[in-house]
């Protein structure tokens, strides 16, 4: 009998194999379809690598300085698709399955069924286990538009690993997926139309992050629509989706149609009914704080499990539930200090409280906007996009960060230790910061709280 049996050998899987591996359990982890989830293979490794591409291309037919003229590129997309599989096949190879094999984990192949409260099947062979783990993730889904299924649009799967690129394509989705491929694809030349439902783009940023990111996207030759409702869709030697925008009627037409609406968990011929094993409202497997199911038997991890999409809460997540598993343990997911980042061009990131949820929650709330053209490294670089925004209680304790800058990533990790560990901005103050780095933004929004920064020198 296994101490624990994992479902999936995504993020979620592998890092919970991973760790009982190391506390001595025997387990093995199950997998019906190829290893290494979605991060790997249809997510994060792909994607930024097409959007690194599309940068590259970008770069090279514009330039802010005035000494330097782009004189193009020699652009050969499918040679991008290329490279980008040949990083996927490798990083799939030596970073999942042999990982699993150098640790000792051994992968069944299959799809898994529970039959029991303590027992399930793969390929008509049965397996019982004092735990279990359901790590299978989450795969897109389509909204339910007529005739939108019908016309076998893309989703960010087949976006990433395409036979030509199209000449122009619509992005029913303004979140960060449909973003940043709508980006990725606008600098590699398709002519792209974003259609987003709500009132802003990335609505789950600050509003300003959101208008201005849609200023430099529509800036790029972007064409961007808020408030869309789309109403139909159909095919036929192009897409063509009709929508409502502000009360008119309008008409989109293109080569491609790309959704990228939302995902939805894999739960599906798991048999968890029979397993006892509830589900949530939007169809997650439901967990506790310790990631553990209603099934004392079984835990969850990962997009399956309802919690944030990224590949860092699900790896956490599964060492968490795995611990937990093999010991009885109650160790609960921190998702205090979770740090989001969207790799548009400029990027965005963002950690903690917005200022809404600030106010909403504290009496005394005090915020400082750092414009990025106050930034040296910014102004050196002749790129001041974006900027900086801190979120700090009545005692000066950091309650948020909000970055819109290029390398917006790079900048908020020490926006997470300040939330994680409650610094207040003058610690931030106080801290050496490279002069000439972007991170130095940082300093400086934190000096805003207290004096103008257009009045400091540039070290001061």
């Amino acid at each position: 009998m296994h101490d624990l049996l994992i479902l999936g050998s995504g993020s979620a899987g592998v890092a919970a194999g991973i760790e009982a591996s190391n506390l001595g359990a025997k387990i093995a982890v199950i997998e019906d379809g190829t290893i290494g989830g979605t991060c790997v293979n249809v997510g994060c490794v792909p994607s930024k690598t097409l959007l690194r591409a599309a940068e590259a291309n970008h770069r090279a037919n514009g330039s802010s300085f005035a000494g330097v003229k782009p004189k193009g590129s020699d652009l050969d997309f499918g040679a991008i698709i290329e490279q980008k599989t040949a990083l996927v096949e490798d990083l799939r190879e030596h970073k999942y399955t042999d990982v699993l094999e150098s640790v000792g984990v051994p992968l069944i192949r299959g799809r898994a069924r529970f039959t029991g409260k303590h027992t399930l099947e793969v390929g008509g062979e049965a397996y019982e286990a004092k735990r279990f783990l359901i790590a299978t993730g989450a795969a897109p889904t389509l909204p339910p538009i007529p005739g939108l299924r019908e016309s076998k649009p893309w989703t960010y799967v087949d976006a990433l690993s395409p036979e030509e690129q199209p000449e122009s394509m619509l992005v029913i989705g303004g979140g960060p997926i449909g973003l940043e491929l709508a980006q990725a694809y606008a600098r590699l030349g398709t002519r792209v139309t974003v259609l987003e439902a709500l009132p802003h783009i990335l609505s789950g940023e600050e509003e300003q992050v959101s208008e201005e990111l849609r200023a430099y996207l529509e800036d790029e030759g972007i064409s961007v629509h808020t408030g869309t409702r789309v109403s139909h869709v159909d095919f036929g030697a192009r897409y063509r989706v009709s929508a409502e925008i502000e009360g008119v009627e309008r008409s989109f037409e293109a080569d491609r149609l790309l959704v990228a609406t939302g995902r939805r968990p894999r739960t599906e011929e798991l048999g968890l009914a029979v397993a006892g094993i509830r589900l949530s409202p939007g169809g997650a497997v439901e967990v506790g704080p310790n990631m553990a199911t209603s099934n004392p038997a079984v835990y969850a991890a990962g997009d399956v499990a309802g919690l944030p999409q990224f590949v860092y809460v699900a790896a956490q997540s599964g060492r968490i539930a795995a611990r937990n598993a093999l010991a009885d343990g109650k160790e609960p997911l921190d998702l205090t200090a979770l740090p989001r980042v969207t790799f548009t061009g400029p990027a965005v990131a963002a950690v903690g409280l917005s200022e809404r949820e600030a106010r909403a929650s504290h009496d005394d709330v005090r915020v400082s906007v750092m414009q990025m053209d106050q930034v040296p490294r910014a102004l050196a670089a002749f790129d001041t996009r974006g900027f900086v925004k801190l979120v700090a209680d009545s005692e000066g304790r950091i309650l948020g960060l909000h970055v819109l800058a290029p390398e917006a990533g790079e900048l908020i990790q020490e926006g997470i230790l300040a939330v994680k560990f409650g610094l207040n901005y003058r610690d931030l103050i106080d801290t050496y910061h490279p002069y000439l780095t972007a991170v130095e933004a940082l300093r400086l929004a934190a000096q805003g709280f207290d004096i103008d920064v257009k009045l400091l020198s540039c070290c001061a």
